[in-house]
């Protein structure tokens, strides 16, 4: 017979069997051939007789269903699967007739920093391995985790619609390859990034400052000097080395002007009820969710996860995990080489090491068994050669964009400059 551990599901998927009943059965002195699941799964026309099987001459039925399992666990695909913890704010999945699973946490629960990663796991069943892989494919594009830490959902996706597991011509050591050469990877054209996350930013600036102004008004506070800045404020959004510095102008209460280097655009911006950011840019409608963290911005674009770091002195060595010190590998004042391990921590039942960004004499700055949390200083570095830091450059071109002008109705236009909006955008007639 089939026998997994924790993917009995695939087991019971393919077999019918209910393992964890069966083995109580047989606890219980019940004989294998006697229990029901087991003589269907024989082919035997009365499942409640008491005819013997022969285990070891008889044959099963021929299997006719393929079943794929998959753990959702709380790591970070882009940073060698590194475990994540946090709070979770939202886990949707909708089991389907093909796909079922289980989750141990819910809404407003957590992934704790000495807990195992894995808190879900998903099984699909089709009657070929093909139909089996496409409804967990699909299956894994519905699932939504919100929340601090970091899933790999999407890395999964990436996986299966891979050709060598497609074809079924993978091995032991398949997976292994395709991490060391970081060949799986969800990738956006990076100036569609950088201005979805200002959306995502001024969207959020424009909400928290209204909301502080309606509090001071409460409040019997009635200076209006901050109106100015919500409605028209610079921007900077840092990634992968350049800095974008945008100014930012509301044409309405749902119309953005982004100016970069003489390059303007207009972004109409609709918040859903579950938080979601809808974003027409260029004639094209995006899907945003963004949530700021420690070490940067976590951006959610049309379901592709997006680490935006925050710029960071180099001398600084910070830790992108939650747990504690274990030890530091390099004594206090000792030199370390960029790319070296410099300290271990321990997170989620694994010791992992941390690595030097740059080079130089470092300086411990907690000691052993320091309980930390993303974004602490770990060390500082007295740079070997601060030439040779990576230099931040400030983008100086045009965003490569559609630049599609939004159209709204003279009557919209009238009304928004009624309202002091600054209206700089293409009507259409009544």
């Amino acid at each position: 017979m089939f026998f997994a551990k924790v993917e009995h599901p695939v087991t019971e998927g393919i077999t019918g069997i209910n393992l964890p009943a069966t083995q109580l059965q047989v606890a219980m002195g019940i004989p294998l051939y006697k229990i029901p699941e087991v003589r269907k799964f024989y082919g035997l026309p009365d499942m409640y007789g008491d005819s013997p099987i022969d285990f070891l001459e008889e044959d099963y039925k021929d299997i006719d269903s393929h079943v794929i399992a998959a753990r959702i666990t709380a790591e970070n695909p882009d940073e060698g699967f590194k475990p994540t913890s946090g709070s979770i704010e939202r886990v949707k999945f909708q089991s389907t007739s093909n796909v079922w699973g289980y989750f141990s946490v819910g809404a407003n629960g957590g992934i704790h920093e000495f807990a195992d990663s894995q808190f879900g796991h998903l099984f699909a069943k089709g009657p070929t391995r093909e139909h089996a892989r496409r409804s967990l494919v699909l299956a894994l594009k519905e699932i939504e985790v919100r929340g601090e830490i970091r899933t790999t959902v999407e890395y999964l996706v990436q996986l299966l619609e891979t050709q060598e597991f497609k074809e079924n011509t993978i091995d032991t050591s398949w997976l292994d390859g395709l991490i060391k050469e970081k060949s799986v990877q969800v990738e956006r054209p990076p100036h569609l990034t950088v201005l979805s996350a200002a959306v995502f930013r001024a969207f959020e600036h424009v909400s928290s400052m209204t909301e502080e102004l309606k509090e001071s008004f409460t409040k019997g506070q009635v200076a209006t000097g901050s109106i100015p800045s919500i409605n028209s404020f610079p921007l900077e959004i840092a990634y992968q080395d350049t800095k974008y510095n945008f100014e930012v102008t509301r044409l309405s209460n749902e119309i953005f002007s982004f100016s970069i280097n003489g390059n303007v655009i207009d972004v109409r911006v609709i918040k859903t009820a579950e938080g979601a950011l809808l974003a027409n840019i260029g004639g094209e409608t995006h899907r945003i969710l963004g949530q700021e963290e420690p070490l940067g911005l976590r951006l959610v674009l049309d379901g592709a996860t997006i680490l935006m770091p925050t710029i960071f002195d180099p001398s600084e060595l910070r830790t992108d995990v939650t747990g504690k010190v274990v030890r530091y590998l390099q004594d206090n004042g000792g030199n370390v080489e960029a790319g070296e391990p410099f300290v271990e921590v321990e997170a989620m039942k694994m010791i992992m090491p941390i690595k030097a960004t740059e080079s130089g004499s470092i300086t411990h700055a907690l000691s052993p068994g320091s309980v930390i949390s993303a974004g602490d200083l770990l060390a500082s570095l007295s740079l070997k050669d601060p030439s040779k830091v990576k230099k931040i450059l400030t983008f100086e071109e045009s965003l490569d964009l559609a630049d599609e002008p939004l159209e709204i109705t003279a009557s919209e236009a009238l009304t928004n400059a009624l309202a002091g909006y600054k209206v700089s955008i293409h009507t259409k007639e009544l």
